[in-house]
């Protein structure tokens, strides 16, 4: 019998360069909102985050990101919990990242792609967090900040993304 990660890595599907997706390969046309936040985090930004979510669990926006950060996973797990449509993208190697039966569950509902866009087996790094963020940024519509950390790498990331006219909004 095969399990489900296998049964889900059968339906891969090729991207740009190296990467790679499971899931609905769909959701990737669709006009993509963008969630960040820092690992810490003020309250405000954690009930914002969280309010925002169920907003989206209304709207059924698709939403993409690393969902790396306590808030980011917390948000996921709002979205995906609801069924609404969301693109997780991950920095290493998708045969080697470890999937959540939740994730594997929405993959196979069609409610989640999984992308892998980088072809390492290490552990995340500050520069594949770099290149994720940049990645997750380039295939959104909108970008939404609950909290970038002052002096921090999402702080910086999001100074290089305005330069480049793009907007972010943040929610708290």
């Amino acid at each position: 019998m095969i399990s489900m990660i296998e049964e889900s890595l059968l339906s891969c599907w090729p991207l740009e360069g190296s990467a790679q997706g499971v899931g609905n390969a769909s959701l990737l046309d669709q006009r993509l909102t963008a969630f960040f936040s820092s690992r810490q985090c003020p309250g405000v930004a954690i009930r914002a985050a969280m309010n925002w979510a169920v907003e989206q669990t209304r709207s059924k926006n698709p939403i993409i990101s690393g969902f790396h950060s306590p808030l980011e996973q917390s948000v996921l797990e709002v979205l995906l919990t609801a069924g609404t449509p969301c693109v997780i993208v991950i920095a290493r190697r998708l045969e080697q990242a470890p999937l959540p039966p939740a994730r594997l569950l929405a993959v196979q509902k069609r409610t989640a792609a999984i992308v892998s866009m980088d072809d390492t087996t290490r552990r995340l790094t500050a520069e594949s967090a770099v290149r994720r963020n940049d990645w997750v940024a380039e295939h959104a519509a909108r970008i939404v900040v609950a909290h970038a950390s002052l002096g921090g790498g999402l702080q910086r990331q999001i100074s290089i993304w305005q330069l480049r006219n793009i907007i972010v909004d943040y929610l708290a």
